[in-house]
């Protein structure tokens, strides 16, 4: 139903890398408090943008530097240009380019591409793939072997960063190993392959978490959306133990 969508969802990603990243020089600018941006996520976001236009002249938009308060709206597409800024900017490889299509409310289809690894990573409604194989989360996992992904609290949310510290302090008992890759679309994209177990986001920016979310669902995930202190968080996790820790993990730091 939506494959026109998805086979352009899988190469805008790969070619806003090959033309617009690969071969122009970074410019860093501050972009607020403690964070970056620079010219090649202006520069990406816009050409993902101009190709919605020409191939889907009446959708919407929501995008981190140029839309980033629009809201959803019938069809919609969601940009991430480069997820991983700063990690960008210190020529790390934890970065990636990252979108969802989303239609009535729901999203249909989403990419994230990591280009240091040339890894594609693709979810419709018939499944998860990492270029052209299916993938699945590590469902067999035991708690105490798990590896869980936590990112930064986004600056709109320090006021619960006190409860978010409480909230990691309790998985980090739990779970082997919690792990900040500073990218939340690396991170959602090694638990949809089994590389990691969970990823919790406290951010609300839907183009955080939306492309990853869905790809970690169509791979078996379990998604998880609550509340501390009345802010919405996220979570995707590999198995229902690991939900119901942190779900307690959130009914504590609530109280």
């Amino acid at each position: 139903m939506f494959e026109r969508e998805e086979c352009f969802i899988k190469n805008i990603v790969k070619k806003a890398y090959s033309k617009i990243i690969k071969n122009h020089n970074m410019e860093v600018s501050d972009k607020g408090e403690k964070d970056l941006v620079t010219n090649l996520d202006l520069a990406t976001e816009n050409f993902i943008i101009s190709n919605i236009k020409k191939n889907f002249p009446q959708d919407y938009v929501v995008s981190e530097e140029f839309n980033s308060l629009a809201e959803l709206k019938d069809r919609c597409w969601v940009i991430d240009p480069i997820d991983g800024t700063v990690n960008f900017t210190r020529r790390t490889n934890d970065w990636c380019i990252q979108m969802a299509f989303v239609c009535d409310g729901e999203v249909k289809t989403s990419a994230i591409y990591v280009p240091s690894r040339n890894e594609l990573f693709f979810a419709s409604l018939n499944g998860a793939w990492c270029n052209n194989k299916p993938i699945k989360v590590n469902s067999n996992v035991d708690i105490d072997k798990s590896i869980v992904a936590h990112g930064q609290v986004s600056k709109s949310y320090l006021k619960i960063k006190p409860e978010v510290v409480e909230v990691l302090r309790h998985m980090s008992d739990k779970v082997m190993k919690l792990r900040n890759y500073g990218s939340s679309g690396i991170e959602y994209s090694y638990v949809a392959c089994g590389k990691c177990d969970g990823e919790m986001i406290f951010s609300n920016n839907m183009w955080d978490y939306l492309p990853g979310e869905f790809i970690c669902k169509q791979a078996g995930g379990f998604v998880l959306s609550a509340k501390i202190k009345k802010m919405e968080v996220h979570a995707v996790f590999a198995t229902k133990e690991l939900c119901e820790e942190y779900e307690k993990a959130i009914k504590n730091s609530n109280n």
